[in-house]
């Protein structure tokens, strides 16, 4: 029995060598691109839709109509009523999205 397991030692052996070299280049690949990811982040500040005076928070979005949802996810206080606005480089005032994807100035 001690020879039959080291046959399957040596079978599985280069197999897992060959295996975690793999599972390291895929890892060295990910390093970029989670970095070109990390450069198209946008801040976003939430509002509760009834002040928008008073903040509760930010959050870091990587598309804007999303910014609603990741503010009523992430805050209680907002109980399905939050915006989420950003500075856009066209306008004046910060641009805000609620949870249908409309976008309002504030």
């Amino acid at each position: 029995m001690g020879i039959n397991r080291l046959k399957r030692r040596k079978v599985y052996g280069p197999a897992l060598l060959l295996g975690s070299i793999i599972v390291g280049l895929v890892v060295v690949a990910m390093g970029p691109v989670g970095q070109a990811f990390a450069d198209e982040s946008i801040s976003v500040t939430c509002y509760n839709i009834q002040n928008l005076e008073s903040s509760l928070g930010g959050v870091v979005v990587y598309d804007t109509s999303l910014a609603a949802g990741a503010c009523n996810s992430l805050y209680y206080a907002c109980k399905g009523r939050c915006v989420g606005c950003f500075t856009d480089q066209d306008y004046l005032d910060s641009v805000c999205v609620d949870v249908r994807g409309t976008m309002f100035l504030r």
